[in-house]
């Protein structure tokens, strides 16, 4: 699926002025953000002149602005600036969004059409700034950036975690992970690279943790995100992302232009349709190329798989505190579990002689005894760490046709019927 687009749009000539560099003599194009403000963007000042008597209310502004703006759309918001002109870059407004989530809600799984994506997202610009639509060359706008992302599913949380962890210790080619990579749900690779970021991370916790502060913003009488919650809170939903994990490549423009994908929008679109009308997915194979290096250094890699939950759910019942934010913390379930696994793995007597510390050792061993374990028991286990051994790659499944509930329809952006001819390359509002 399509998980974030970006698109730049640039203004028409009329709307920009030009100056030349007083040193190399280039000429740089700006827009005129006073007339994007008459047409109602709001923008902020770096610079505040009072000129008034003390007390008044005379003041002048410089280097006017426009910071990242949140837009309405069906269900969640979209991000856009305006970036006014540079000798690199000419004056575009951005747009940055989730089609998925303007389009149904959600991202738990979505299209991968960019047409359907890009053109949600051109519309809701359309319908919250139509005076400043008409200051934009549409048919010049340019696709700058795409997120490819599918999900492999897990049996258990336990063994998802799991996973992310043995996921950080892999490099392969130009693909490293990040020097800090300390969230035990999240792992990246190459992170702020100009080519593509990559990163795996456990979906049904993140999904979770959205709906919890969603809600958290609701009982506090914020009522914008109503629909998204009851979308979200829909039982089949949550347990559709419980124990997923999501591998995510955030494709920038040189990579996609080194897989020939036009810079242009509209080309782009033409050209993913002329792409898949053979059968392929372009999505799935910028996925694929995206992550085929972690795929490779993957191979002959095994894991140790932990299939105990009861022994897990009955230490997460037993050791649990509150945060300061009122979140269950099971930090102490979690490393009483660790060290249950290594009794395991390599046996009561191998871990007892590891351990410099004799009382802590006991007092784990305690914990263990005080959720129904006998001393006898833990310490008849010899270890048996290759019971469950298996590869990788087992786990890691990446099923392109299984990322979707069977039911699921694909949303189409209900503008596309209303709007333009792609054969002059020309967007317009029909009457």
């Amino acid at each position: 699926m399509i998980d974030k687009l970006k698109i730049s749009v640039p203004f028409k000539p009329e709307f920009t002025l030009t100056t030349h560099q007083a040193k190399s003599g280039e000429a740089v194009s700006y827009v005129d953000i006073k007339e994007c403000s008459r047409r109602g963007i709001g923008l902020e000042a770096k610079t505040i002149f009072f000129t008034g008597e003390v007390g008044a209310a005379q003041y002048e502004v410089a280097d006017l602005r426009h910071p990242f703006e949140s837009l309405a759309t069906h269900f969640t918001g979209m991000a856009f600036k305006i970036y006014q002109g540079t000798k690199l870059r000419s004056p575009c407004i951005e747009l940055k969004a989730s089609p998925a989530k303007i389009l149904q809600g959600h991202n738990v799984y979505g299209p991968t059409s960019i047409e359907v994506g890009a053109i949600e997202m051109l519309m809701a610009f359309y319908n919250n700034y139509p005076d400043v639509y008409e200051m934009l060359d549409v048919s010049l706008s340019t696709l700058d950036a795409i997120d490819a992302t599918y999900s492999a599913r897990i049996n258990t949380e336990l063994q998802a975690k799991q996973v992310i962890q043995q996921l950080k210790n892999v490099s392969n080619k130009q693909m490293r992970t990040s020097v800090r990579n300390e969230h035990e749900t999240t792992v990246y690779f190459n992170k702020n690279s100009r080519h593509c970021d990559r990163k795996a991370y456990l979906k049904g916790l993140e999904f979770n943790r959205q709906l919890r502060d969603l809600r958290s913003q609701q009982a506090k009488g914020d009522r914008s995100y109503d629909r998204v919650i009851d979308v979200m809170s829909d039982p089949k939903l949550i347990n559709y992302a419980r124990n997923l994990i999501r591998f995510e490549a955030g494709a920038h423009r040189r990579y996609l232009d080194v897989m020939g994908i036009p810079k242009n929008l509209f080309d782009a679109i033409s050209y993913q349709k002329e792409y898949e009308s053979k059968g392929a997915n372009l999505i799935a194979d910028i996925w694929t190329k995206a992550f085929t290096p972690l795929l490779e250094a993957l191979e002959g890699q095994h894991m140790n798989i932990f299939n105990d939950e009861e022994v897990h759910e009955k230490l997460k019942e037993a050791y649990f505190r509150y945060t300061p934010k009122g979140n269950i913390s099971y930090a102490k379930a979690d490393k009483l579990f660790r060290f249950y696994r290594s009794l395991v793995s390599d046996g009561y007597y191998a871990v007892y002689q590891s351990f410099t510390s004799r009382a802590t050792f006991s007092r784990q061993i305690n914990d263990l005894i005080a959720v129904g374990f006998s001393k006898a028991q833990l310490q008849n286990l010899q270890g048996n760490g290759n019971d469950n051994v298996i590869p990788l790659l087992q786990v890691i499944d990446i099923n392109f046709s299984q990322q979707r509930p069977a039911d699921y329809v694909e949303p189409t952006a209900g503008y596309i019927s209303r709007m333009y001819g792609y054969g002059d390359n020309v967007v317009r509002l029909s009457a």
